[in-house]
């Protein structure tokens, strides 16, 4: 079967994927991850809360763990706060992470980055969600530039490292909290740190 224009017709490629279904999934994944962690989360569990067939989540993932990534890809992330001062912007930041470390979520993490290590697909896919949660961040301290409270200097990468993974450190490794009044220490830390190493190149 030809066009009007004399070309062949697109083939088909099977039925439309159906969005309503898609965005019933992430939902139930969502809403799944945050009463029990991705431990107790099961394909039978979202495919029963989200009102469709196991097969058809499998259509769209292979796994949990692509499913659980993109789930959390679909949240929102921290809001970028505004107080006028990068301190007070970082402060805000990082009792965020401290409210986000609190979460029964908090199992997630470990279980994606072990998964990721056999995983390539799933390790490429891990970056860029990490990559997208440093907008935040790096939005914060670009902006500190821009009002000259951080020099042409100071290290912004460093910043980043700091905080996100004594964050990380706290999550993966030691277990201990990571609560607000360790966050105040930590930003201010970080901050004091890009400011030494800026006085200290110039």
């Amino acid at each position: 079967m030809t066009s009007r224009l004399g070309d062949p017709s697109p083939a088909r490629r099977g039925r439309p994927r159906d969005e309503s279904a898609n965005d019933a999934i992430l939902s139930a994944t969502i809403e799944l991850l945050g009463n029990g962690g991705i431990a107790g989360l099961s394909m039978d569990l979202v495919a029963k809360q989200a009102g469709v067939g196991k097969a058809t989540i499998y259509r769209r993932w292979s796994s949990k763990e692509e499913l659980v990534l993109e789930a959390l890809s679909s949240t929102p992330s921290v809001e970028i706060p505004d107080t006028g001062s990068v301190r007070s912007d970082l402060l805000a930041y990082a009792a965020a992470l401290a409210e986000l470390a609190a979460k029964p979520t908090s199992d997630v993490l470990p279980h994606l980055i072990e998964a990721a290590c056999y995983d390539e697909r799933l390790r490429a896919s891990l970056n860029e969600y990490s990559r997208l949660r440093q907008r935040v961040l790096r939005t914060i301290i670009d902006r500190g530039f821009q009002r000259g409270e951080l020099t042409d200097d100071d290290d912004r990468d460093m910043i980043v490292d700091i905080l996100q993974g004594a964050w990380f450190y706290r999550r993966l490794v030691s277990g201990e909290p990571f609560t607000s009044a360790y966050a105040t220490r930590l930003v201010d830390f970080a901050l004091r740190s890009a400011l030494a190493a800026s006085a200290a190149r110039g």
